[in-house]
C-alpha cells in the first residue's frame, strides 16, 4: 500500500480554520493532524484548538477514501465529510451539528487505494448521535456493515434511535444489486435506503431520512461480483 498525503480543513464558528496534513499509509485508520507549515507543529485537533466550536469541514485524500470523524473519548464526536481530491462540489460543508473540540480529540482518516471496495455509511440520529459503518466487499454476497467502533449491527448499536442524515460511499458502481445501502427489519423488510456514491467521481452529501432502528436490523448491501 502506498502512502499518500491526506489533507483537511475544519472551520470553527469564530472564523478559525484548522488546516490538517498528514502522510498516511493507505488501507489503514490513522490520525490526521495539524499542518504543520500553518501551526508550526503537526498535532492532534483537540490539542490545537480545545474549545473552539468547529462548524464545517472536509477530508480529501489521493485515491480512495472510506471515512473520516473526529474521536472523542473513544466514541465518534462528529463525522468530517470526505472526498477524494478533485471531486468535490462543497469545500466546507457542514457538520451535522456544530461539535466543541475538547483536548486530546484526533481526527481520524481511512485513506484507501481507488480499488479497494470497502464501503461506509455515515448517519446522524435525532438524539445527535453520529455512527460509520463499514464493510468490505469480494465477492457476489449480501454483505453485513458493522459499526467502525464496536463491530456490531445498526440495530444492536442504535437500537431505539431514528436516522435523520445520512450518505454512503463505495466505489463498487453496477457491481452492487441494492439500491444503495439496506436497512433491513428482523424479517427481511426494507424499512430505509441510502444512496452509495462514488467517491473518486463525486463528493458524498447529507441527505435526509427518517428511519427508525430497533434490536436485530441489519445495514447491508447485495454486490454480484
Amino acid at each position: 500500500m502506498a502512502t499518500n498525503t491526506v489533507n483537511g480543513v475544519l472551520v470553527c464558528s469564530d472564523g478559525t480554520n484548522i488546516p490538517m496534513k498528514t502522510e498516511i499509509a493507505e488501507g489503514s485508520e490513522s490520525s490526521l493532524k495539524t499542518d504543520s507549515v500553518y501551526t508550526v507543529s503537526s498535532i492532534d485537533i483537540g490539542d490545537y484548538a480545545p474549545g473552539k466550536t468547529v462548524t464545517a469541514g472536509l477530508v480529501s485524500c489521493d485515491n480512495g477514501v472510506g471515512y473520516a470523524y473526529i474521536l472523542s473519548q473513544g466514541l465518534v464526536a462528529a463525522i468530517v465529510p470526505w472526498s477524494v481530491k478533485g471531486a468535490v462540489s462543497d469545500g466546507t460543508p457542514a457538520l451535522c451539528q456544530p461539535y466543541t473540540l475538547k483536548a486530546g480529540d484526533i481526527c481520524k482518516v481511512m485513506s484507501q487505494t481507488a480499488a479497494d471496495r470497502g464501503s461506509s455509511v455515515a448517519v446522524y440520529t435525532a438524539s445527535g448521535v453520529s455512527r460509520i459503518f463499514h464493510a468490505t466487499a469480494s465477492g457476489g454476497a449480501t454483505n453485513s456493515m458493522t459499526d467502525i467502533q464496536t463491530g456490531n449491527s445498526i440495530g444492536n448499536t442504535l437500537f431505539g434511535s431514528r436516522i435523520t442524515k445520512w450518505f454512503g460511499t463505495s466505489v463498487d458502481g453496477n457491481k452492487i444489486e441494492t439500491q444503495g445501502f439496506y436497512v433491513v427489519d428482523a424479517l427481511g423488510n426494507v424499512v430505509g435506503s441510502c444512496s452509495a456514491t462514488n467517491p473518486i467521481v463525486q463528493q458524498p452529501l447529507f441527505s435526509f431520512a427518517s428511519t427508525n432502528i430497533a434490536l436485530n436490523y441489519e445495514l447491508q448491501y447485495l454486490t454480484n461480483a
